[in-house]
């Protein structure tokens, strides 16, 4: 049994956790300048992966990080959906690009996500302690205090538990994960298909017994994800393992007739379960990703969800760490569980309308499936909602219209300003305050005008007949007669209002402390 020894260094944050959630958080933190330490349980990389793509919403902020360029590059650029009977398309369901400089679906397993993550991390020269794991928390009202299985105690400012589905944080807290297993079951596997299926790149068969899905991964060996519904099979007794003779066996009864796998680099058998954390947060610790919400794949949220969770919480630790007021952190609970309940029901919509066995209720479905692929209107709404570009914050209870101008909580649209556009002066570190000038006019205001100056905070984009001359930039924020608008750190406008002078009262709640 190891020591019960101190560690000398204590960071401001601790990380349980090196997934995606964990390491963004992380690098947010590091962006801001906030001494984090971030420990994970595994000793060596994950090999495997059920999390796959990455919407629109998240490549935004990874660019803020700068590294949703690089993603694109090695991702497989996901267009649309197909529904297939056999070998014969029945319905295409194309994306409808939505507004974002990161339209589609970018797949990337979550092993291919974590490797960049990781570098990212050694290059800033943020450690990650391999081989580290939880054993118990303790905390008090300055600090906490993580002592781990080997004896060693890490204490930090605040603790972050990114530790997944069966967080050890979590149980630590004794906050409740409230939710059910589906009673469904499913074989997931990295394949190699011989020939190619007669797909674009990613295809649904819903068949009797259930979704049969493929989906084009990245790499010069033409992979396939496979994912299926055993669900029937393993009501009448225990699933074997999912071989590739068994896998074959399966595509060719429910699905492309002539194919057969030549190869099979990862398999598994996935169990369903829906499942959200009561609390988010409880004194100086915060769960996010997996260890505060887990539900099945359907849509490829679920990393999503995280990598948002851990943007969201972590420029908020950073700005409190630095002195603004501590209720800040308050509204990472209020602003993120509605996020996760919202995509749960979402998620389980999906879930049931594929899953459908009866004859009668499965042609319904097809049919209205098929009609919103034909609606250019509803393979919009349905891509703006997979793209999680719709999140809000707002109070609004019904659906924005697309054309509607934004209010606080929504996220920032980008538009062409200058020689770029919004998105370029928004990051991690600091909040942007853009102030429109009405046409053929100007402002008055007396804040300092810059874009993108190192270290300044806010950054302050000016919105004025030169840089916006045809009105695109002040139509699409509502502001055609002028006003401000202030971005948060994740993009989310944090206030706005017809004055810029008002600016300056919504920036003292994210203000450091002078004496802090």
């Amino acid at each position: 049994m190891g020591s019960d020894r101190p560690e000398t260094d204590q960071p401001d944050v601790l990380v349980v956790g090196a997934g995606p959630t964990g390491m963004v958080a992380a690098l947010v933190l590091a962006a801001n300048g906030v001494s984090c330490r971030v420990v994970e349980r595994r000793t060596e990389p994950n090999e495997s992966s059920r999390a796959l793509g990455l919407q629109a919403r998240s490549m935004e902020l990874l660019a803020g990080l700068g590294l949703a360029d690089r993603i694109a590059r090695v991702a497989y650029t996901l267009t649309g959906a197909s529904i297939m009977r056999g070998d014969d398309e029945l319905v295409r369901m194309p994306w409808m690009p939505p507004e974002s400089p990161y339209p589609y679906t970018y797949v990337l397993p979550q092993q291919g996500l974590e490797a960049i993550l990781r570098q990212r991390l050694d290059q800033l020269q943020i450690p990650v302690d391999a081989g580290c794991e939880l054993d118990e928390l303790t905390q008090d009202d300055r600090s906490v205090t993580a002592r781990l299985t080997d004896g060693r105690r890490l204490r930090a400012r605040w603790l972050i538990g990114a530790d997944g589905s069966q967080s050890r944080v979590r149980e630590q807290l004794g906050i409740p994960f409230t939710g059910v297993a589906t009673g469904e079951t499913y074989y997931l596997g990295d394949t190699v298909l011989d020939p190619a299926p007669p797909i674009q790149d990613s295809a649904m068969w819903l068949g009797p017994e259930g979704p049969l899905m493929l989906m084009r991964l990245p790499g010069p060996d033409h992979l396939w994800r496979i994912f299926v519904d055993v669900t029937d099979r393993a009501r009448h007794g225990s699933v074997p393992e999912p071989t590739p003779d068994i896998l074959e066996r399966i595509l060719q009864s429910r699905g492309p007739t002539q194919i057969s796998i030549s190869r099979a680099d990862w398999t598994s058998i996935f169990r369903t379960r829906v499942c959200l954390a009561d609390e988010y947060r409880k004194g100086r610790v915060f769960l996010a990703g997996d260890a505060a919400h887990v539900f099945p794949p359907f849509g490829g949220q679920g990393m999503n969800l995280g990598i948002q969770d851990a943007f969201n919480l972590a420029w908020r630790l950073a700005r409190v760490d630095r002195g603004a007021p501590s209720d800040l952190l308050d509204d990472y609970q209020t602003e993120r569980r509605p996020a996760a309940e919202a995509t749960i029901r979402d998620v389980e919509i999906r879930r049931r309308i594929f899953a459908l066995r009866n004859p009668l209720a499965r042609a319904g479905r097809d049919l209205l499936l098929s009609a919103t692929s034909r609606s250019q209107g509803g393979a919009r709404r349905s891509s703006r909602q997979n793209s999680q570009l719709d999140v809000s914050y707002s109070r609004r209870r019904l659906p924005r219209p697309a054309t509607a101008a934004p209010v606080t909580g929504d996220r920032a649209p980008d538009t062409p300003v200058g020689a770029g556009t919004i998105h370029d002066h928004i990051g991690p570190d600091h909040l942007t305050l853009i102030i429109f000038d009405p046409a053929g006019a100007h402002s008055g205001s007396n804040l300092q005008s810059h874009t993108n100056m190192p270290g300044t905070d806010p950054v302050i984009v000016r919105v004025d007949d030169g840089s916006d001359p045809d009105g695109t930039a002040r139509a699409a924020y509502g502001m055609r007669r002028g006003g401000f608008v202030l971005v948060r750190p994740d993009g989310h406008i944090a206030d706005l209002g017809p004055k810029p002078v008002a600016a300056r009262d919504a920036l003292t709640r994210f203000a450091a402390d002078p004496k802090g």
